[in-house]
């Protein structure tokens, strides 16, 4: 009975993220010599926000088999946890992130789209992101538990919408975007943003050796906690698509 006020202080369920406008998520360096060996690690994330980066406020731990890591590592499925608390597991429950086992990411598909569920601690849906059909550049969309969309998630792009837009971040700075757009979007040069999940440079070491990659995560403006628990879950899904192993 102890625990339970304990727990309750820390906060928990999806309105742990009512009070932040951003995020900083660490992904560790657990499992590093693991990953030397070619297998990838439990992904397993440390939460702060851009103003206190070293002051975590949240963890989420993958939860997938060996097996599955070792031979799907790109396409395996998972469930993440996101917990409330110092970076450390055992806090309140705030939101579970699934994605079921889908085949590589990739434009011109009519199925076998790359998604991810999203939940509350009691497994009580609140959406889902789903890959939208594309040619050239990458696209997602994020749904409410309704089925409504809410946002289109995608690199910034140029060229009439057919290229990324490698410069939309500034040059040489080792930053990569992908960026939240209104559900009813027409472009998506960077001056139509509205949120966004930005890779930013972890050191030379954890690059080269590692998937412990970093995110500056902005939500939206209005955005609810609902809202905010499915744009930390399409965080995951990125972080796997694009920026393990391969980067």
């Amino acid at each position: 009975m102890a625990a339970i006020p304990q727990q309750l202080s820390m906060g928990g369920g999806v309105e742990s993220l009512a009070a932040h406008n951003d995020l900083f998520v660490k992904q560790t360096r657990r499992g590093c010599i693991q990953e030397l060996m070619g297998c990838d690690a439990k992904t397993e994330f440390k939460i702060a926000t851009k103003a206190n980066q070293q002051g975590d406020i949240m963890y989420a731990l993958e939860e997938s088999s060996f097996c599955i890591r070792l031979i799907c590592s790109a396409n395996r499925p998972w469930l993440i946890n996101l917990s409330a608390g110092p970076g450390t597991p055992g806090g309140a429950p705030v939101s579970q992130h699934e994605r079921p086992f889908r085949l590589p990411a990739g434009g011109c598909k009519c199925c076998c789209h790359q998604e991810v569920y999203h939940r509350d601690p009691n497994g009580t849906p609140l959406g889902s992101t789903k890959e939208a059909f594309w040619f050239f550049v990458p696209k997602f969309e994020t749904l409410r538990a309704d089925g409504s969309k809410e946002y289109i998630i995608s690199p910034p792009t140029c060229v009439g919408g057919m290229c990324v837009d490698i410069f939309a971040e500034g040059l040489c700075n080792c930053r990569v975007p992908i960026y939240v757009y209104p559900g009813d979007a027409t472009s998506l040069d960077k001056d139509a943003k509205i949120g966004g999940m930005v890779k930013i440079w972890s050191g030379l070491g954890q690059e080269l050796f590692t998937d412990a990659d970093k995110f500056e995560l902005d939500f939206p403006p209005g955005a609810d906690p609902s809202a905010k628990a499915r744009l930390l879950g399409t965080l995951f899904l990125m972080n796997q698509l694009f920026f393990e192993s391969s980067n």
